[in-house]
């Protein structure tokens, strides 16, 4: 696990704890954050 900061929570929606995602990050404010998240196969 990993963890990430995201600068708009309503990118999580659809997606839960356990959930094998796949997601974009980006360096926001000079952190690393999701920037678009989805659920992977």
């Amino acid at each position: 696990t990993m963890v990430f900061r995201t600068p708009d929570p309503a990118v999580l929606k659809g997606v839960k704890a356990g959930d094998k995602v796949r997601f974009q990050a980006d360096r926001v404010n000079g952190q690393i954050s999701v920037v678009k998240i989805q659920k992977g196969k």
